[in-house]
């Protein structure tokens, strides 16, 4: 088949079709996404710290999905952060497409673990009174304060004492959560004398979808709790307040602890933390510091270390201590080095030194300070500014690149931000200034650690943050703009209480028309924002690739990459399969990008061959026949080339361990036996006479290809 390649004269701010990077080596594509992955992840972890970048998601262990109409069941995976340790938990995804409603029920053994470590906050008696008594209770609270686990519990515990609980041969629990997709809803089936929930987020006005599942909860004698956020206030709610952190603290760490940890520790964590606790952290934080203590024992750290990480953590002792050593005055630049040492963590000194001083000038600037009316920097040692901010030095990531400049301490530039920010309002504007310049930097590493340093003020202040950088970035014509707007959003959605607003944020960019806005949607989805909403990424990016755009095609096709592991394969691979079938060009052409990449053996990322055994031939069979055949034309050309240049390339690596893998060679026969025979014959002779394939694999699959289809 051939494409046309578009003129891009139809979609206005389209960001152009002059730079393909379908024409890249592939090889070459993905070591550098690989590379992009890992400066991502090392700037989030230093910002966010090991546990607060995944803190607060409730798990629901192994669940099982069903829709309104019954919908498309596929195999999916999520992982959950426990300490700096993964857990596993596979899902059963329902893709129900728009307009239906989706309904995920607890499972049994779950539902106990759920009740064995909650703690019952200081509104939950008021809650599970009114479940008792009212069909529909509205629940309202912020996002990461334990209000999910309350609604659950209130509704277990309702069910179990009505007698309508789950019965032994049962592996579901009688309470689900529903989920509401964008536009006109389907009517749910609920079961009679369950109990569910529903949660809405701030701006979510489908309140006659509520009243009609009100309705339902009636006539099938169910339950109905609806979280709601704290503003606005649209109805008369129960106002969830939390449980202490004491509480929370001691429930998760002898929960987390179990059996395999020396009492006597645990006993000295309570006494010099719990006293301590300031009150300021959410319970899924201050959960999740527990389990993380405990994980950090177990791997053998000293519990005086153990300890003064809590400190630091739970007690604002840290956030005090950099605030003091941003408000001393000697050495003159040391709160700049500090702003600088934050925003570039781990970055070269040379940068980080540069950068100190720009934001000194900056600062000078807005105030009309004169070189006079302050004391001179002049001839200030590195070594004074290291020592005023408690930072280090480390080894050089290549050579030449001079150190590089840390902070001492975990969650230090995260903390040292949010002092900055929210304590020093004269420097705002300075600051904003400053990181903008930052992420223009001509080195990709720097770009990344200043979009999420702004992402990390977005917490603070999204509103600020969405008009001076996000609505601006997302609006241009250019890819640089919109990987810095998808950075922003990505450490934004690390603060659990601002996930939301990220999703609903990313949905209406999403549904734009504006190539820019549909731009930074994809990218952001292709980081840990999709890894932790899988179904809603694939949803978001089979709407957007119907259309033919070689860069935003191009940029699907590696944010499916991303969110693809061994669990989510066999979804991701049908997705793909899907797309192919539908038939649009740019469907097609995603898919083969976004199929190399999987295909391909040539990183520790991609599963290469792996596939062949998670997923379903007929899937992977279909991908192989749209790579290997799909053309693609440039403007003005009349010789198409193939859509995913290295597809032989790729498709060569199965054929190699055709005799040792027998879902290989079961995928490698079927597509030998489809393509275009005599360009299967062209490749086959290649790769014999290089002594890639023996002679005896290029009879069997010339034997196979006869009566091949030409491709068309």
């Amino acid at each position: 088949m051939r494409v046309e390649r578009p003129d891009g004269t139809a979609d206005p701010g389209d960001g152009g079709q002059d730079a393909d990077p379908g024409e890249r080596r592939l090889h070459e594509s993905i070591a550098d996404e690989a590379r992009d992955r890992r400066e991502r992840d090392d700037s989030l972890r230093d910002l966010f710290g090991n546990a607060s970048v995944d803190a607060g998601r409730d798990v629901y262990g192994n669940v099982r999905n069903t829709a309104s109409d019954g919908g498309t069941i596929f195999q999916g995976s999520t992982v959950f952060q426990n300490g700096t340790s993964f857990h596993d938990s596979t899902f059963n995804f329902t893709e129900s497409g728009d307009g239906r409603c989706v309904i995920t029920h607890l499972r049994i053994q779950d539902a106990d673990e759920l009740l064995e470590w909650f703690v019952p906050p200081v509104s939950q008696e008021s809650l599970e009174m009114r479940v008792e008594t009212e069909t529909l209770v509205f629940l309202r609270g912020a996002e990461g304060t334990g209000r999910r686990s309350a609604a659950r519990a209130a509704l277990l515990n309702w069910v179990r004492k009505r007698g309508s609980a789950a019965s032994s041969d049962e592996t579901e629990e009688h309470v689900g959560e529903i989920r509401l997709p964008r536009g006109k809803v389907d009517v749910p089936e609920l079961r009679r004398g369950h109990g569910y929930l529903l949660e809405l987020t701030s701006g979510d006005g489908r309140v006659r979808e509520i009243d009609h599942l009100s309705d339902l909860a009636v006539r099938y004698e169910c339950r109905l709790v609806v979280l709601i956020p704290l503003k606005p206030a649209v109805r008369p709610a129960i106002d969830h307040v939390p449980a202490s952190d004491q509480a929370v603290f001691l429930r998760w760490l002898h929960h987390a602890a179990r059996t395999d940890v020396d009492p006597r520790q645990l006993a000295e964590i309570e006494q010099t933390i719990t006293a301590r606790l300031d009150g300021e952290h959410s319970p899924s934080f201050v959960a999740t510091q527990a389990r993380q203590a405990v994980h950090r024992l177990r791997k053998g750290h000293s519990l005086a270390a153990v300890v003064e990480d809590l400190l630091d953590e739970l007690t604002g002792r840290l956030r005090e201590d950099i605030r003091r050593r941003i408000d001393t005055r000697d050495p003159v630049l040391g709160g700049c080095f500090m702003a600088a040492v934050a925003a570039l963590h781990g970055c070269p000194e040379m940068v980080i030194s540069r950068a100190a001083m720009d934001l000194a000038e900056r600062i000078d600037e807005d105030w009309k300070v004169h070189d006079k009316r302050r004391t001179r920097p002049i001839w200030e040692e590195l070594q004074s500014w290291l020592d005023s901010t408690k930072s280090r030095t480390g080894p050089s990531p290549r050579p030449g690149d001079g150190r590089t400049l840390l902070l001492d301490r975990p969650r230090a530039p995260g903390t040292a931000l949010r002092v900055l920010w929210e304590e020093h309002p004269t420097i705002r504007e300075a600051l904003i200034q400053w990181l903008r310049r930052l992420t223009e930097h001509p080195d990709p590493g720097v770009q990344t650690r200043a979009a999420h340093a702004v992402g990390m003020f977005a917490t603070f202040d999204f509103d600020t943050i969405n008009t001076r950088f996000l609505g601006e970035w997302s609006a241009s014509r250019s890819s640089h703009d919109h990987r810095r707007a998808a950075l922003v959003l990505e450490a934004a959605a690390c603060d659990v209480q601002l996930k939301d607003r990220v999703h609903a944020h990313l949905r209406d960019l999403a549904s734009s028309v504006r190539y820019g806005h549909r731009s930074v949607a994809v990218r952001a989805y292709g980081s840990r924002i999709g890894l932790e909403a899988p179904a809603e990424a694939l949803r978001v990016l089979r709407s957007v690739s119907v259309r033919l755009n070689l860069r935003l095609n191009h940029e699907i096709a590696v944010t499916v990459a991303n969110l693809c592991h061994p669990g989510t394969a066999p979804a991701i691979v049908g997705e793909l399969s899907a797309w192919v079938t539908a038939g649009s060009d740019g469907g097609r052409y995603s898919a083969a990008l976004a199929f190399g990449r999987l295909a391909a053996p040539w990183s520790t990322a991609s599963l290469g061959p792996v596939l062949a055994g998670l997923c379903e031939s007929d899937h992977l069979v279909r991908l192989w026949q749209n790579a290997l055949r799909l053309r693609i034309a440039s403007k003005g050309s009349d010789w198409p080339r193939l859509a995913l240049p290295d597809a032989w390339d790729v498709f060569c690596a199965w054929v190699r361990l055709h005799d040792e893998h027998h879902d290989t060679r079961v995928v490698v026969d079927r597509v030998a036996a489809t393509v275009d025979a005599r360009e299967l014959e062209l490749y086959l002779r290649f790769w014999r006479r290089r002594r890639r394939i023996s002679q005896e694999l290029y009879s069997h699959l010339m034997g196979m290809s006869k009566g091949a289809t030409p491709c068309s």
